[in-house]
């Protein structure tokens, strides 16, 4: 029985997966697959349907793999594509001695030996990569293939760009045809390192296929998920299939040198670098569903941006670039959801023979169709003429009709992946409020550093610095935080989330804090879900009332008043008048003011008269102030009164007789004015008295102002202005009645 190969086994051989890959991408973009295999093949003298036969060759003979794949298992993954990628490299080799045929037997026999180098080349790619596509599946763990993934990307990026700028040098340096050789050169000679690369993964050994397998591919196409995935898979390629012609439309269109051409998919590389293991991150967490379609949603846009570039013009360049930039990120984000949705979701390992030689056939037939159809339609085009005719501002040439073509095509696609069997619960918009909600930037800063926090100091300012940002992409590692042995870490978790928007994963994590036995942290988490503001935490906190710790119980209620939870009002209102335990009393009578309970008004002036601490004082002040709904008012009073109380309320008296014209009565207006010249002269204590005996002239229309401005005449009468909050509170009743237009006064002598 085999070994079977560890996750760590994989992970320690997956540089050599990074250097196969590098070094085959220089091989194709220098060769088949770059810009300059297309301006060689036109150089030669290849019409746009030859081209397309061609390029149709490379993906056509992918055919073969529902034939060859139970072979390909009995003889093994690993040795499959290692044989035969180094047999095309040989193939490939052929290239240089084009010129030479040329020279001596003519262009009609080169071109001859190109379309044979071609089909051999296919050929034997289509052999190996039927081996590669399960072997990869095996030796690359599905935990981390969107990073690696990214990763792979960005290697191949690099070497793309490197291999772009090498190109359009060289090409920049001639017009012969001898410098298309030596790029051919070159490829081949990083595409030996490639073959040598994958000598080194781990994996792909011989398995035995039954001699069902043929049949077993039509279980494949009774796979809803799996012909779901490929419909759209060949809508993207064939919508995609126009812009292989790219570099003829630079060139004869937009007017493009060839060597701006070669330089031209480096903003891709550049555009696609700077997502890739954002995306890839983003794949692995998220699922691949939502990186999927944001990735063909931008795909859809992109020919808008190419039919509207100026053309012959300074600034074609420039834009050229910008939308190839786009384009990079476009297509990073359909590659790695895309790819990575098939590993995890859509082939069963346990049969990735068949799905993948299934898949990999049916890629090469829509691919190599595509190419021709879309070779034929130039050539059916070539008539049309941009200086001839434009429509709705879009310049008509031999490539409009496939652009637009590819804009509706490419969005059906996406459409059509909107409705396919996810590998998460994250929607499109979910994962795009991720990066609008908040601060993303802060938040991916964060989370580097985060993770690469070297002591408790470091990682609690990181902590709450993922808090500040607001954003959903920092939820995991907050969660993560909750569950650090360092108390300092949690504890900070705790006030970090607590200034987050709402998120029900957040939310389940407090309340288990809460019903937890760790006593410090209960309490912080008691009083970060009425903070938070969602309502799903109230259960939990209704609990906590009856909590066997009077500080859990105290800052439930808080947040019980803070959440608007009107159920709880009444057990809260009886507990406020049997309570004995002054803090517990002062969070019953907070809640109470948040509720605007007005039936708590008489308990609330019976605790403010029992306590003698100053603060706890204005804040039950501060409750009654709430029953009476204006909070604002009595924050703004007690900040002038405090700064210059005479002045103030001699001010806020003044301007309420002012309002109390109309009611007719001159007594209550000179005791008004009196009561506001003694505030004025700091005489506060007359003043108070003055206001108090205002309350014996009127009787307000709201009835809790008036049982607020009775309570407060009662204390002022006695007290004078010893006891700020009751001149406070007093001119809050006065206020508060304003907004009443029914307003009455009593009969009296």
């Amino acid at each position: 029985m085999a070994q079977v190969i560890t996750n760590a086994e994989k992970i320690r051989q997956l540089p050599w997966n990074l250097a196969l890959n590098a070094s085959n991408n220089v091989f194709g973009q220098l060769t088949f697959f770059g810009s300059s295999f297309i301006l060689f093949l036109n150089a030669l003298g290849s019409n746009n349907g030859q081209i397309g036969f061609l390029l149709s060759l490379l993906p056509f003979f992918g055919i073969i793999a529902v034939f060859i794949a139970p072979a390909v298992a009995r003889f093994g993954y690993k040795r499959t594509f290692v044989t035969f990628y180094g047999l095309r490299t040989v193939i490939a080799g052929f290239l240089l001695l084009v010129p030479w045929v040329q020279n001596r037997f003519g262009s009609d026999a080169a071109l001859t030996l190109v379309t044979l180098i071609v089909i051999g080349f296919a050929l034997c790619r289509a052999i190996a990569e039927t081996g590669i596509y399960p072997w990869a599946q095996e030796y690359i763990p599905n935990s981390i293939r969107g990073r690696h993934s990214a990763m792979n990307d960005m290697m191949m990026r690099i070497s793309g760009a490197l291999a772009i700028g090498l190109g359009g040098f060289i090409l920049g340096l001639s017009t012969g045809i001898n410098r298309f050789i030596i790029l051919f050169g070159v490829g081949i000679l990083f595409e030996a390192f490639a073959v040598w690369s994958a000598a080194h993964l781990p994996g792909g050994k011989p398995t035995e296929a039954t001699s069902s397998s043929h049949r077993n591919y039509l279980d494949v196409l009774r796979d809803r998920h799996f012909v779901q995935y490929m419909t759209g898979m060949a809508l993207v390629i064939i919508g995609s299939a126009p812009l292989s012609f790219l570099p003829l439309f630079m060139q004869e269109e937009i007017g493009l040198s060839d060597s701006a051409i070669v330089w031209l998919p480096i903003g891709s590389i550049i555009g696609g670098f700077s997502a890739t293991y954002l995306l890839g991150w983003a794949a692995d967490r998220y699922g691949s569903k939502p990186v999927l379609l944001s990735g063909l949603y931008l795909k859809a846009l992109l020919p808008i941006g190419w039919l509207l570039m100026p053309r012959f013009s300074p600034w074609s360049l420039p834009i050229a670039l910008l939308i190839a930039f786009i384009s990079g990120m476009a297509d990073i984000a359909w590659g790695i959801g895309s790819g990575r949705l098939l590993y995890v979701k859509i082939v069963p390992f346990a049969r990735k023979t068949e799905y993948m030689a299934m898949f990999y056939a049916a890629i090469g037939i829509i691919g190599g169709t595509s190419q021709i159809l879309v070779g034929q339609a130039l050539d059916l085009t070539s008539q049309f003429s941009a200086a001839n005719a434009d429509t709705f501002f879009i310049p008509i040439d031999p490539f409009t009709p496939l652009f637009l073509a590819s804009i509706l095509v490419v969005g059906f696609s996406a459409v059509l992946y909107s409705q396919i069997q996810a590998d998460s619960d994250v929607s499109l918009g979910t994962f795009a409020g991720l990066f609008t909600h908040g601060n993303p930037v802060l938040a991916l800063e964060s989370l580097v550093r985060y993770y690469r926090a070297a002591d408790e100091r470091a990682t609690v300012v990181v902590t709450e610095r993922m808090g500040q940002t607001k954003s959903p992409l920092t939820v995991d590692e907050l969660l993560e935080a909750l569950k650090d042995p360092r108390f300092n870490v949690r504890f900070e978790a705790i006030i970090s989330i607590a200034r987050m928007d709402s998120d029900p994963r957040l939310v389940k994590a407090l309340c288990g804090i809460l019903e937890g036995t760790e006593l410090s942290t209960s309490v912080i988490a008691a009083w970060a879900l009425g903070r938070m503001g969602d309502k799903s935490a109230l259960p939990t906190l209704r609990s906590g009332l009856n909590s066997s710790y009077r500080s859990i119980q105290a800052h439930c209620a808080r947040s019980l008043g803070t959440l608007e939870d009107h159920d709880s009002a009444l057990l809260m209102l009886e507990r406020l008048k049997t309570e004995t335990d002054k803090g517990l009393q002062i969070a019953y009578a907070s809640a109470m003011g948040k509720l605007q309970v007005e039936e708590a008004l008489d308990p609330l002036f019976e605790l403010m008269g029992s306590i003698t601490n100053e603060g706890a004082r204005m804040e039950l002040a501060l409750s009654i102030a709430r029953i009476l709904g204006d909070e604002p008012y009595f924050i703004r009073l007690l900040r002038n009164l405090r700064a210059d109380p005479g002045t103030t309320a001699s001010q806020e008296l003044t301007a309420w007789k002012r309002k109390t014209e109309r009611m007719g009565s001159s007594q209550i207006r000179l005791l008004a004015e009196d009561a506001a010249d003694c505030f004025a002269r700091d005489q506060l204590n007359d003043g108070a008295k003055r206001l108090s005996q205002i309350k014996t002239h009127i009787t307000l229309a709201s009835s809790r102002a008036d049982t607020v401005l009775n309570r407060t005449a009662e204390m002022l009468a006695q007290e004078g202005a010893s006891q700020l909050e009751y001149v406070v509170l007093a001119l809050v009743a006065l206020h508060a009645s304003e907004g009443l237009n029914e307003r009455r006064l009593p009969e009296h002598s």
